[in-house]
């Protein structure tokens, strides 16, 4: 009994290495089940586009042709306008101020700069409004 226990572990050593060894060779990889794109994930998606605003005194105005000019602080830039934005054009005059929601030359909206009491008040003749208020002048 005594010489077949170091046989018997001498045989259970030799398996566990060789059983070690099968165990690190690399069995091809599993198939992964297919995943469903999200939209916007994928590393080939078009960009969005960046939406930029421009503020000017319009140069030129075509509404025929659908494009505008504008002048501003940051230069001069000419817009195509957008199918859905022509009608916009047709209250706008050379000369207004105008903000132009943009992506790259294409206009997506137009409006118009409001005009704030203080201007609409300096257009005013200062004569005229001084004869306004003559006949509330007290004289006591």
């Amino acid at each position: 009994m005594r010489k077949r226990f170091p046989v018997l572990a001498a045989a259970a050593f030799a398996l566990s290495i060789v059983a070690g060894g099968c165990a690190q060779e690399k069995s091809p990889p599993q198939p992964q089940p297919a995943r469903k794109a999200i939209a916007g994930t994928e590393k080939n998606a078009v960009p969005k586009p960046h939406v930029k605003f421009f503020t000017g005194k319009i140069e030129t105005l075509d509404a025929a042709a659908g494009t505008l000019t504008l002048k501003g602080p940051k230069g001069e830039r000419r817009f195509q306008v957008h199918e859905k934005v022509k009608e916009q054009l047709d209250g706008l005059k050379i000369g207004d101020k105008v903000i132009v929601k943009h992506v790259d030359e294409i206009a997506l909206s137009i409006v118009m700069l409001r005009r704030s009491k203080k201007t609409l008040d300096r257009k005013e003749s200062p004569h005229r409004l001084h004869e306004e208020h003559s006949d509330r002048v007290r004289t006591d």
